[in-house]
């Protein structure tokens, strides 16, 4: 079905507005509609110089070159973070437009025919703003560093001052929270950690696409081979460089404390005896990602500078305690929730190397990839496996970037904000 019909006009709402967001006497008809926060995954906030606001995340042109530069990055053993390279700026998420700027359309230069790749949160937002919603003051964007911890604390920060503002613009009335693929972590760290702000703010939230138990066995190829997190342009090998040192990226990969029906799998036969690496236990698959990065370096640009960047011990343990301080969270009460996943696509299940003759082999062999159900990134079982009490579950036939531009889903998303369901 299609978006319900517009409940007025549009025109002339995104006038520029003060620190208490849209002035209500400058808008030709308001529509009392919830205040909404949306809530982007991994990779879907745009990056930039904060200084110069050029955009480093996600560009199409020179990709490789802006990505080494600034998206790159040291990890600081003092201060958890990732930090930027030497001579370099620390990189953060545009924040202009009331968060909406960074995920509504990752590369705003980009239009058809590969509008698909980096259009995000542009979908659902154009139908709120269709049906009366006005960004600034019912509709909000939290973008964030997706390259540093899901609790990262700037983030969280980020999280409850846009909550409390929110809720500030619209007296007596909760927030509706929307959020995409690791983006529902995020609210469950910011859950953990501001349980009384989020009692007073949230009202009800839907997440779409969520990995509630870590990714497929897709992100295994990240901290192995890379993974360009849909940079079409972007080689793999380069994105590597980030995920080595990013919190985020070992937060992704398959909980070991879940127990699982079909766990995401490494397998192979090494010198000819079989190995197969799993979730939990003695043979838990960081011991191959440990191994085969042992030698692993990543030349710096400009530089030359040759840097060891194996398995991150600091960043794994970090993203062990990030698991465990969200792994018990519970809605605050009254919340509704709602659960939208992707199903019928082919999403990878087990990493089949089959015969290597040292780890360092697995960084650069032709995986068989041995495939179940899910959205093509997220398996159908840690997309349900969230643990909390919901309302309503959605499965959709649909891609995991496709469930936000996908008809049912906007519709039901919809019909979540009129309180339909």
């Amino acid at each position: 079905p299609a978006a319900p019909p517009p409940l007025g006009g549009g025109e002339g709402r995104r006038s520029a507005a003060g620190e208490e967001g849209l002035r209500r006497s400058k808008i030709p008809m308001v529509i009392d509609v919830p205040p909404v926060v949306l809530v982007p995954g991994i990779g879907g906030s745009i990056m930039v110089d904060p200084k110069s606001q050029l955009r480093v995340w996600i560009r199409l042109y020179e990709a490789e070159y802006y990505f080494k530069r600034f998206m790159w990055g040291v990890w600081n053993s003092s201060t958890r973070t990732l930090d930027p390279l030497k001579g370099q700026p620390r990189v953060e998420p545009l924040l202009t437009g009331h968060g909406l700027d960074a995920i509504r359309n990752l590369d705003p230069s980009v239009h058809w025919p590969i509008y698909d790749y980096v259009s995000y949160f542009d979908s659902i937002i154009t139908v709120l703003e269709y049906n009366g919603w006005v960004p600034g003051l019912n509709l909000f964007g939290v973008p964030w560093d997706w390259r540093q911890s899901m609790c990262w604390a700037p983030t969280l920060e980020r999280l409850k001052e846009t909550l409390l503002k929110a809720q500030r613009l619209n007296p007596g009335r909760k927030v509706k929270l929307v959020s995409h693929s690791m983006g529902a972590l995020v609210i469950k760290c910011f859950v953990a950690t501001y349980p009384e702000v989020a009692q007073q703010t949230i009202g009800s939230w839907v997440s779409i696409a969520a990995p509630w138990q870590g990714a497929s066995a897709k992100i295994y190829t990240e901290l192995l081979q890379g993974y360009n997190l849909g940079n079409i342009v972007l080689d793999p090998a380069c994105a590597k460089g980030v995920s080595m040192v990013s919190p985020s990226v070992y937060e992704l990969l398959p909980s070991g404390t879940y127990d699982w029906i079909d766990p995401p799998l490494i397998n192979m036969r090494m010198n000819g005896v079989p190995l197969s690496f799993k979730p939990s236990g003695p043979q838990r698959y960081d011991i191959p990602m440990r191994n085969a990065n042992v030698n692993y370096t990543v030349v710096l640009p400009d530089s030359g500078t040759v840097l060891p960047e194996g398995f991150n011990e600091e960043v794994w343990a970090l993203s062990e305690e990030s698991r465990d301080r969200i792994r018990s969270v519970e809605l605050p009460l009254g919340v509704k929730f709602y659960n939208v996943y992707g199903v019928n696509q082919t999403t990878p299940l087990m990493m089949d190397y089959g015969n290597v003759g040292n780890w360092s082999e697995l960084m650069t062999k032709e995986v068989r990839f041995f495939t179940g159900d899910g959205d093509g990134t997220v398996s159908t079982e840690s997309a349900m496996s969230h643990g909390l009490e919901a309302a309503g579950e959605l499965p959709v036939d649909s891609t995991h970037m496709g469930l936000l531009m996908e008809k049912t889903v906007l519709q039901f998303v919809t019909d979540f904000l009129y309180e339909r369901l």
